[in-house]
């Protein structure tokens, strides 16, 4: 276990290094286009390749890759895993390059699925009107919904007064008219918080046309994605877990530079206009990710050759290698149940542009504030066991070990997954403040993206612990189970969405808390089905460290509870550096909480870990 903890520790600080410069990502997006339409139609249009990434690229295929790289590797030899690389290789190249064609032909398809249709505003004033000044709401006359010989529906309303921000590309949303009847009174408005019966919000009808625009620009960003996933991979199989995660790092940093300035030449202002140049920044991105790792591929013997290993017979493809014909085996299944929580999460995307605009900014900065416990020590330690399972897996004498590995893993992981859960579940809104409230993201977005990062945190102990599992099942090659059960889990969360946003009009709050709870139902499902397959899962070792953990929990969320009652009133509205202060040490307060805690309550990782630091110093 010292191995495992050593390994992913350094996958870790690796980790914590890529998702520090993701953070850093979102906070120039918020802070130059705020929680605005422009930014959730860019945020809307990389949801798509960045969904594929996820289920496919550094998910299933990188992780059925590595299963079974890693045996070959530990049977036959580096020169045998390096044949089966070129191979998976030169398919994965193949198919990428057929759906980033596709991807861009279908752009406007899948943007018009996501936005809801919207009709443009003709408008004009009542004969008492023309002398008010404008105002962001007004009330007016409902004349009915007509189509335009363009084409376009078109909303007919007469003004009571002048509206504020007004523009002849200005639209509303065709589902909130579908209730209205001509000669019936309404309220426009431009507010962000506008909604309701008798509230119609007005847009701007650009913003479906730049996520189409944006998405063909980004949609190239999947093949980028798809060779730096399998670099990973082969790297991982040879024990280096560090540079594959700092090469995100490499695409964060790269994404934020080249946005910066192709945003500033597009439009000095930082404009919508702008977003074009962060989209063409993603695929620079991209480049850099695959460009850091090469160097060490070659060093541990890759040299790139193209072997697409399939023949033509019959009429139909056929696999020339069997190995490679695994490898897809498991990457199917594998990335329905790995890719649940992103596609849950781009269906909230489809959800959340049906509620007022920053609704989407705020899912997703919020989701990489939970994302970044979740990557620092579940993705790690889920990275570390799947070649050391894999390898277990092919003796019998090995696959008695698993459990005990998975018990002390998910305990590892629940040590510090819980403290997070807390942290982010109570101060919530405090630190969003911290990392995003500047610029255009003002006290306002902070509040609502708070309320939504608290829901997500309810999940996070079982997202975590859906990382570290999710990858046993490549190694044991049973991937169709858990695959099924996650379709459930999503089929429940498309009805609890739906439930929530279009038939009782709740909030982005709900749609976070939905995705908390499938993330733990599918933990569930995974603990006990693999318990099932293993025969166990050394209950003893992992029941007993996790009381001890959650009462050093229970003691740290009563501490942090006491400081936002006493100490966080009217957080948002202070200078950044006096809430930076604050937070510091109230940070500093809560660790010191629940190390203590830990020690008094003889929590199994902080004692192991003050042990081996007293033996270093006696010697």
């Amino acid at each position: 276990m010292a191995s495992l903890q050593q390994k992913s520790l350094i996958a870790t600080a690796a980790i914590f290094c890529c998702r520090f410069t993701g953070l850093l990502r979102e906070i120039t997006y918020t802070a130059l286009f705020g929680a605005t339409g422009a930014l959730d139609a860019f945020l809307t249009a990389f949801r798509v390749p960045n969904m594929l990434r996820d289920m496919f690229a550094e998910g299933a295929l990188s992780q059925s890759f590595t299963s079974m790289m890693s045996k070959e590797e530990q049977t036959n030899g580096p020169d045998a895993a390096w044949n089966l690389a070129h191979r998976v290789v030169s398919q994965v190249a193949s198919l990428m390059i057929a759906i980033v064609a596709a991807g861009v032909l279908l752009a406007g398809f899948c943007m018009q699925i996501l936005y809801p249709e919207r009709a443009v505003l003709q408008t004009e004033l009542s004969e008492s009107a023309a002398a008010l000044a404008p105002r962001q709401e007004v009330a007016a006359e409902y004349r009915g919904l007509v189509r335009g010989e363009d084409g376009l529906q078109k909303a007919c309303l007469v003004l009571d007064a002048p509206l504020s921000g007004l523009s002849e590309q200005s639209s509303v949303r065709v589902d909130s008219l579908s209730s209205l009847h001509c000669g019936e009174r309404v309220k426009l408005t431009t507010l962000r918080s506008g909604q309701g019966k008798e509230t119609l919000r007005v847009e701007p009808r650009t913003f479906p046309d730049l996520a189409v625009d944006l998405c063909r620009i980004m949609w190239p960003f999947i093949l980028l994605a798809s060779l730096s996933a399998l670099s990973m991979g082969a790297l991982n199989v040879f024990g280096i877990f560090g540079l594959p995660n700092l090469a995100s790092a490499a695409f964060n940093l790269t994404t934020i530079a080249v946005g910066i300035a192709l945003g500033w030449c597009i439009d000095p202002s930082f404009g919508p206009d702008a977003l074009y140049g962060f989209g063409i920044a993603v695929l620079c991105g991209g480049a850099a990710q695959i460009g850091v790792q090469l160097p060490k591929l070659r060093k541990f013997g890759y040299r790139p050759h193209w072997d697409i290993g399939l023949t033509w017979k019959r009429g139909r493809l056929h696999f020339t290698d069997p190995r490679v014909r695994a490898v897809w085996a498991l990457m199917i299944p594998g990335a329905i149940a790995a890719g649940i929580t992103q596609l849950n999460v781009f269906i909230n995307t489809s959800f959340a542009l049906y509620l007022p605009a920053g609704a989407v900014s705020a899912l997703s900065c919020a989701f990489h504030l939970w994302q970044l416990p979740v990557a620092l020590f579940g993705v790690a330690v889920g990275m570390v066991v799947l070649p050391t399972v894999s390898r277990l897996s092919l003796t019998s004498e090995g696959s008695g070990e698993i459990p005990i590995r998975l018990a002390e893993a998910l305990r590892f992981v629940a040590f510090f997954a819980l403290p997070s859960a807390i942290l982010l579940g109570l101060w919530g809104e405090e630190i969003v403040s911290i990392f995003f409230q500047r610029g255009r993201f003002n006290a306002q977005a902070s509040e609502l993206c708070g309320h939504v990062l608290s829901a997500y945190s309810l999940g996070l102990l079982g997202y975590a612990g859906m990382k570290v599992l999710q990858p046993v099942f490549m190694a044991l090659e049973k991937p169709w189970a858990p695959a099924g059960l996650a379709l459930v889990a999503f089929a429940i969360s498309l009805a609890l969405n739906y439930t929530f946003v279009r038939i009782l009009g709740l909030g982005a709050t709900w749609l976070a808390l939905t995705t908390a709870f499938i993330t733990t139902l599918n933990f569930l499902f995974f603990f006990f089905y693999l318990r099932h397959l293993l025969g166990g899962m050394a209950g003893g070792i992992l029941l007993g460290g996790l009381v001890r953990i959650a009462g050093a929990g229970l003691i740290l969320a009563v501490f942090c509870r006491l400081v936002q009652f006493y100490f966080f009133e009217g957080f948002t509205a202070w200078d950044f550096w006096v809430r930076f202060g604050m937070m510091a040490l109230a940070g500093m307060g809560a660790g010191v909480v629940y190390v203590v805690s830990s020690l008094v309550l003889r929590v199994p990782e902080l004692t192991t870990l003050f042990g081996k630091m007293r033996g270093r110093l006696s010697r």
